[in-house]
Protein backbone atom coordinates (compact mmCIF):
# COMPACT_ATOMS: atom_id res chain seq x y z
CA UNK A 1 0.00 0.00 0.00
CA UNK A 2 1.22 3.50 -0.80
CA UNK A 3 -0.19 5.86 1.79
CA UNK A 4 0.01 9.64 1.52
CA UNK A 5 3.47 10.32 2.92
CA UNK A 6 2.26 12.83 5.49
CA UNK A 7 0.00 10.12 6.95
CA UNK A 8 3.13 8.26 8.01
CA UNK A 9 4.34 11.18 10.10
CA UNK A 10 3.45 10.57 13.74
CA UNK A 11 1.16 13.11 15.37
CA UNK A 12 -0.44 13.16 18.81
CA UNK A 13 -4.14 13.65 18.19
CA UNK A 14 -5.59 16.03 20.77
CA UNK A 15 -9.14 15.98 19.44
CA UNK A 16 -11.06 13.29 17.53
CA UNK A 17 -14.50 13.39 15.92
CA UNK A 18 -16.27 10.02 16.10
CA UNK A 19 -19.10 9.96 13.57
CA UNK A 20 -21.44 7.25 12.30
CA UNK A 21 -23.07 7.71 8.90
CA UNK A 22 -25.88 6.79 9.00
CA UNK A 23 -26.85 6.45 12.65
CA UNK A 24 -27.33 2.79 13.49
CA UNK A 25 -26.84 0.43 16.44
CA UNK A 26 -24.14 -1.51 14.59
CA UNK A 27 -22.08 1.55 13.66
CA UNK A 28 -22.46 3.05 17.13
CA UNK A 29 -21.21 -0.25 18.56
CA UNK A 30 -18.05 -0.03 16.44
CA UNK A 31 -17.35 3.51 17.64
CA UNK A 32 -18.09 2.55 21.24
CA UNK A 33 -15.69 -0.40 21.05
CA UNK A 34 -12.97 1.77 19.53
CA UNK A 35 -13.32 4.55 22.09
CA UNK A 36 -13.44 2.07 24.96
CA UNK A 37 -10.20 0.46 23.77
CA UNK A 38 -8.49 3.83 23.24
CA UNK A 39 -9.43 4.83 26.79
CA UNK A 40 -8.17 1.52 28.20
CA UNK A 41 -4.79 1.77 26.46
CA UNK A 42 -4.41 5.42 27.50
CA UNK A 43 -5.02 4.45 31.12
CA UNK A 44 -2.56 1.54 30.97
CA UNK A 45 0.15 3.69 29.38
CA UNK A 46 -0.49 6.76 31.50
CA UNK A 47 -0.98 8.94 28.42
CA UNK A 48 -3.56 11.65 27.79
CA UNK A 49 -6.88 10.62 26.30
CA UNK A 50 -7.83 12.48 23.08
CA UNK A 51 -10.83 14.72 23.60
CA UNK A 52 -13.93 13.76 21.59
CA UNK A 53 -15.23 16.64 19.51
CA UNK A 54 -18.70 17.88 20.42
CA UNK A 55 -20.62 16.99 17.27
CA UNK A 56 -23.43 19.38 18.20
CA UNK A 57 -21.18 22.39 18.58
CA UNK A 58 -21.84 24.92 15.84
CA UNK A 59 -18.56 26.78 15.78
CA UNK A 60 -15.18 26.81 14.06
CA UNK A 61 -13.55 25.38 17.17
CA UNK A 62 -14.91 21.95 16.33
CA UNK A 63 -12.11 21.25 13.83
CA UNK A 64 -10.50 17.93 14.81
CA UNK A 65 -6.99 16.51 14.58
CA UNK A 66 -8.55 13.16 13.67
CA UNK A 67 -11.85 11.87 12.30
CA UNK A 68 -13.13 8.31 12.68
CA UNK A 69 -16.03 7.48 10.38
CA UNK A 70 -18.21 4.44 11.00
CA UNK A 71 -19.99 3.66 7.74
CA UNK A 72 -21.66 0.87 5.79
CA UNK A 73 -19.84 -0.75 2.89
CA UNK A 74 -22.52 0.29 0.40
CA UNK A 75 -23.00 4.05 0.47
CA UNK A 76 -25.75 5.83 -1.45
CA UNK A 77 -25.52 9.40 -2.74
CA UNK A 78 -27.04 10.79 0.46
CA UNK A 79 -24.42 9.03 2.60
CA UNK A 80 -21.56 10.17 0.35
CA UNK A 81 -22.82 13.74 0.60
CA UNK A 82 -22.96 13.44 4.40
CA UNK A 83 -19.37 12.15 4.45
CA UNK A 84 -18.18 15.10 2.35
CA UNK A 85 -19.98 17.52 4.67
CA UNK A 86 -18.43 15.83 7.71
CA UNK A 87 -14.90 16.15 6.32
CA UNK A 88 -15.55 19.79 5.48
CA UNK A 89 -17.04 20.63 8.88
CA UNK A 90 -14.76 18.76 11.27
CA UNK A 91 -11.57 18.39 9.28
CA UNK A 92 -8.78 20.77 8.40
CA UNK A 93 -5.59 20.54 6.39
CA UNK A 94 -3.72 17.44 7.54
CA UNK A 95 -6.57 15.97 9.60
CA UNK A 96 -6.11 12.20 9.93
CA UNK A 97 -9.15 10.28 8.68
CA UNK A 98 -9.89 6.68 9.67
CA UNK A 99 -12.81 4.37 9.00
CA UNK A 100 -14.61 1.48 10.62
CA UNK A 101 -16.70 -0.16 7.91
CA UNK A 102 -19.47 -2.67 8.58
CA UNK A 103 -19.78 -5.05 5.67
CA UNK A 104 -21.30 -8.33 4.57
CA UNK A 105 -19.13 -11.44 4.94
CA UNK A 106 -18.75 -11.48 1.18
CA UNK A 107 -18.23 -7.72 1.01
CA UNK A 108 -14.63 -7.50 -0.17
CA UNK A 109 -15.38 -5.54 -3.35
CA UNK A 110 -17.81 -3.20 -1.59
CA UNK A 111 -15.26 -2.49 1.15
CA UNK A 112 -12.59 -1.72 -1.44
CA UNK A 113 -14.95 0.65 -3.24
CA UNK A 114 -15.88 2.45 -0.01
CA UNK A 115 -12.22 2.84 0.96
CA UNK A 116 -11.32 4.25 -2.45
CA UNK A 117 -14.16 6.79 -2.25
CA UNK A 118 -13.05 7.86 1.24
CA UNK A 119 -9.45 8.19 0.09
CA UNK A 120 -10.48 10.43 -2.83
CA UNK A 121 -12.73 12.52 -0.58
CA UNK A 122 -9.81 13.08 1.81
CA UNK A 123 -7.61 14.21 -1.07
CA UNK A 124 -10.24 16.73 -2.18
CA UNK A 125 -10.21 18.24 1.32
CA UNK A 126 -6.42 18.05 1.75
CA UNK A 127 -6.85 15.56 4.58
CA UNK A 128 -4.95 12.33 5.17
CA UNK A 129 -6.55 8.96 4.53
CA UNK A 130 -5.06 6.65 7.15
CA UNK A 131 -7.08 3.48 6.58
CA UNK A 132 -9.14 1.51 9.05
CA UNK A 133 -10.93 -1.76 9.70
CA UNK A 134 -13.65 -3.58 7.80
CA UNK A 135 -15.83 -5.79 9.98
CA UNK A 136 -17.24 -8.27 7.47
CA UNK A 137 -19.88 -9.86 9.64
CA UNK A 138 -23.19 -8.64 8.26
CA UNK A 139 -25.83 -6.84 10.31
CA UNK A 140 -26.64 -7.29 13.98
CA UNK A 141 -23.14 -6.99 15.44
CA UNK A 142 -24.40 -4.54 18.08
CA UNK A 143 -25.69 -7.66 19.86
CA UNK A 144 -22.05 -8.43 20.77
CA UNK A 145 -21.82 -5.47 23.15
CA UNK A 146 -22.16 -7.68 26.24
CA UNK A 147 -19.89 -10.44 24.93
CA UNK A 148 -16.30 -10.64 26.27
CA UNK A 149 -14.02 -8.52 24.09
CA UNK A 150 -11.52 -11.34 23.68
CA UNK A 151 -14.07 -14.13 23.72
CA UNK A 152 -14.75 -16.39 20.74
CA UNK A 153 -17.35 -14.14 19.14
CA UNK A 154 -15.59 -10.77 19.40
CA UNK A 155 -11.91 -11.67 19.42
CA UNK A 156 -11.24 -11.41 15.62
CA UNK A 157 -12.93 -8.00 15.52
CA UNK A 158 -11.21 -6.82 18.71
CA UNK A 159 -7.78 -7.75 17.37
CA UNK A 160 -8.49 -5.85 14.14
CA UNK A 161 -9.88 -2.89 16.08
CA UNK A 162 -6.72 -2.81 18.21
CA UNK A 163 -4.73 -2.17 15.03
CA UNK A 164 -6.91 0.86 14.42
CA UNK A 165 -6.44 1.90 18.05
CA UNK A 166 -2.65 1.80 17.58
CA UNK A 167 -2.86 3.96 14.48
CA UNK A 168 -5.10 6.54 16.13
CA UNK A 169 -2.87 6.69 19.19
CA UNK A 170 0.19 7.26 16.99
CA UNK A 171 -1.64 9.61 14.64
CA UNK A 172 -0.51 7.76 11.52
CA UNK A 173 -1.81 5.25 8.99
CA UNK A 174 -2.84 1.76 10.09
CA UNK A 175 -0.13 0.20 7.96
CA UNK A 176 2.61 2.48 9.30
CA UNK A 177 1.50 1.80 12.88
CA UNK A 178 1.83 -1.93 12.22
CA UNK A 179 5.33 -1.44 10.81
CA UNK A 180 6.42 0.66 13.77
CA UNK A 181 4.89 -1.72 16.30
CA UNK A 182 6.32 -4.87 14.75
CA UNK A 183 2.84 -6.10 13.83
CA UNK A 184 1.54 -7.77 10.71
CA UNK A 185 1.63 -5.02 8.09
CA UNK A 186 0.67 -7.65 5.53
CA UNK A 187 -2.81 -7.75 7.05
CA UNK A 188 -3.40 -4.22 5.71
CA UNK A 189 -4.67 -4.32 2.14
CA UNK A 190 -3.85 -1.96 -0.70
CA UNK A 191 -6.57 0.47 0.35
CA UNK A 192 -5.34 0.77 3.92
CA UNK A 193 -7.99 -1.49 5.42
CA UNK A 194 -7.71 -4.47 7.76
CA UNK A 195 -10.48 -6.85 6.75
CA UNK A 196 -11.78 -9.38 9.28
CA UNK A 197 -14.52 -12.01 9.35
CA UNK A 198 -16.14 -14.01 12.18
CA UNK A 199 -14.24 -17.02 13.51
CA UNK A 200 -17.33 -19.20 13.01
CA UNK A 201 -18.91 -20.53 9.77
CA UNK A 202 -21.50 -18.16 8.34
CA UNK A 203 -24.64 -20.23 9.17
CA UNK A 204 -23.59 -20.66 12.80
CA UNK A 205 -22.52 -17.03 13.09
CA UNK A 206 -25.81 -15.67 11.79
CA UNK A 207 -27.82 -17.99 14.05
CA UNK A 208 -25.89 -16.80 17.11
CA UNK A 209 -26.21 -13.13 16.19
CA UNK A 210 -29.94 -13.55 15.62
CA UNK A 211 -30.35 -15.22 19.00
CA UNK A 212 -28.26 -12.59 20.81
CA UNK A 213 -30.23 -9.83 19.14
CA UNK A 214 -33.55 -11.35 20.17
CA UNK A 215 -32.26 -11.74 23.73
CA UNK A 216 -31.13 -8.12 23.85
CA UNK A 217 -34.54 -6.95 22.63
CA UNK A 218 -36.33 -9.00 25.27
CA UNK A 219 -34.30 -7.26 27.99
CA UNK A 220 -35.21 -3.73 26.88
Amino acid sequence: METTARGDVLKTLQTIAYISIPKSADLEFLLWDLQDAIAAYAQLSGTALPRPVDLKANDAGSVADGIVLAIEDVADDETLTAIEQTLERFGGTGTRVYAAIRAAQEGTEQVRGAAVRLHKACERHDQLWCGGVAICAGSGIAALRRSPRMGLLRRPFSEAMDKLVGAVRMGCSVEHAQLLGGGDAGSVNADGMVRVEPALPAPIWHAIIKRLGAHAQSNI
